[in-house]
């Protein structure tokens, strides 16, 4: 009795449709991570390494500098992303198809923007809280962007990445104290790796609770670097 109870209660729903709800808006969080700091340490050591003497340049350059370079390239990526049209950002308009990008970062920064989770009606967008002074000036970016121009044994792409679109495996993932976890259980851990380059601590309402899958810890992926350092190739121009 109580099986036909519930074949028929299904069966009298049937033909009933289903809705689904409106597109929630996420905005993910690219805090700045310890992963940065060690990405610039290693672009500077690698270029004295290659300069030697021989270049004041280099020898003037500091891990801040390819620090702020490098949160600089991210803090460019959002503002295309969102198309920002503040007079801060258009000063940079012109130069951003020519400034070179360490192709390890460059895998990070096509990660960054719009990504749109079908199966859950989630739609991801980036932001990045950053003090101004903290933004390097058009004509620092351009001198070292010229630096990593000459130097082929540091691996460069030209330009920042132009879609708007970032990729939807990058943009779920989200941190927990030291894990990068997400909600996706399909996920390659390598876009945890990338995802560790941009702290995104925040827990949403609408993902937090539901991003129970660990894909990597943080402090882990400092030990990546230096093996991945010349391994991506990436369509590096040099």
């Amino acid at each position: 009795m109580t099986d036909m109870i519930s074949q028929n209660l299904v069966a009298a729903f049937n033909d009933s449709n289903i809705v689904k709800a409106n597109v929630v808006l996420v905005t993910v969080e690219m805090n700045d991570s310890s992963l940065e700091k060690v990405l610039a340490k290693k672009l500077l050591s690698e270029l004295l390494r290659v300069s030697g003497s021989n270049h004041k340049a280099v020898l003037e350059l500091t891990e801040e500098d390819m620090e702020a370079y490098i949160r600089t390239l991210k803090w460019l990526r959002v503002c295309h992303v969102n198309e920002d049209r503040t007079e801060a950002f258009r000063a940079y308009r012109n130069i951003v198809k020519y400034l070179h990008v360490p192709v390890l970062y460059y895998q990070v920064l096509i990660g960054i923007g719009r990504a749109y989770d079908r199966e859950y009606n989630i739609e991801f967008r980036p932001c990045y809280s950053i003090n101004e002074g903290d933004i390097l000036g058009t004509d620092e970016m351009a001198a070292i962007s010229s630096i990593l121009r000459q130097y082929e044994a540091v691996k460069t792409v030209e330009g920042t990445p132009r879609t708007r679109e970032g990729e939807l495996d990058f943009m779920a993932m989200v941190h927990v104290d030291n894990e990068i976890r997400s909600y996706r259980t399909q996920t390659h851990p390598v876009y945890a790796f990338l995802a560790a380059f941009v702290r995104q601590q925040k827990l949403n309402e609408v993902t937090g609770s539901m991003s129970r899958v660990v894909y990597g810890f943080e402090e882990d992926f400092k030990y990546h670097i230096d093996a991945l350092f010349n391994a991506i190739d990436g369509g590096a121009e040099t």
